[in-house]
């Protein structure tokens, strides 16, 4: 299992607990206790924080990925900004660790961000691009791009499997960007070559510096707890006991590190 799992399940039980016992009842606080970390949490979440780099003092954006990331960096020293295009989110989690210094929410659209150029020192995403429609990955990850300093850093983690499919649903689960007469798009899961392809989209500002596939074994258990949700949630805390880490073929996670070409 990647290291630096345990550090943010236990942030995640603190932030849960805490506002239980201050505030009282709030689904996202108890889902914070129940169900600490997605199974996938805990090869996403390590690996980022690792290939970000992000040190005190600097300047980090975070596009819609799940804040608990945001709320660990920002107890380390980092100037971290949360953007996210669902507002109920941002409301959420201001509730919840927006007192955190160096920690802001903000609602925004990631393939137009309201900052300017070379404005974060870094910038990260985990689990978003692939909710986004059409070429919206690409022009998502460019404007991460567009705002993170020359040298700067980007990780981006993406749903793998060795044929690429698209998910296709009835309602909107996050923000509905449109679809089909009848159906609404979820999200995508990349194969080789659509990850070369995200990345040759962006190739003319960074750099891929990285790229690693891992996956859960057994991964039977991230499949299960994604299809039977939410009765698997009592197991939630044997997670980390019941899954390692394990690179190469058979992949479920994709990591990309960019770093901003110089000017």
């Amino acid at each position: 299992m990647a290291r630096g799992w345990l550090r943010l399940f236990v942030l995640s039980v603190r932030i849960g607990l805490g506002h239980l016992l201050r505030h009282g009842s709030l689904r996202e606080a108890a889902v914070r206790v129940l169900v600490p970390m997605d199974p996938s949490r805990y090869l996403e979440f390590p690996e980022t924080l690792r290939e970000v780099r992000a040190r005190p003092g600097e300047r980090v954006l975070d596009l819609a990925s799940p804040k608990l990331v945001a709320t660990f960096l920002a107890r380390r020293g980092v100037d971290v900004v949360s953007v996210d295009e669902l507002a109920s989110e941002v409301e959420t989690w201001m509730t919840l660790a927006g007192r955190t210094p160096g920690l802001t929410f903000q609602v925004a659209d990631g393939r137009s961000l309201p900052f300017p150029n070379d404005s974060y020192d870094h910038a990260y995403s985990i689990s978003v691009l692939e909710h986004i429609e059409g070429d919206g990955d690409a022009d998502a990850l460019r404007e991460l791009g567009r705002v993170v300093r020359p040298g700067g850093r980007i990780v981006v983690t993406l749903p793998y499997a060795d044929t690429y499919w698209e998910d296709w649903r009835e309602r909107a689960l996050y923000v509905d960007h449109g679809g089909s007469a009848d159906l609404r798009f979820f999200g995508r899961w990349y194969d080789a070559e659509h990850t070369d392809r995200l990345s040759a989209a962006v190739s003319s500002s960074l750099v891929e510096a990285g790229r690693r596939r891992a996956r859960l074994s057994p991964m039977v258990v991230n499949r299960a707890y994604e299809r039977l949700f939410p009765w698997l949630v009592p197991l939630a805390w044997l997670f980390p006991f019941l899954v390692r880490e394990v690179d190469g073929p058979g992949g479920d996670m994709m990591r990309l590190t960019f770093v901003k070409r110089q000017l």
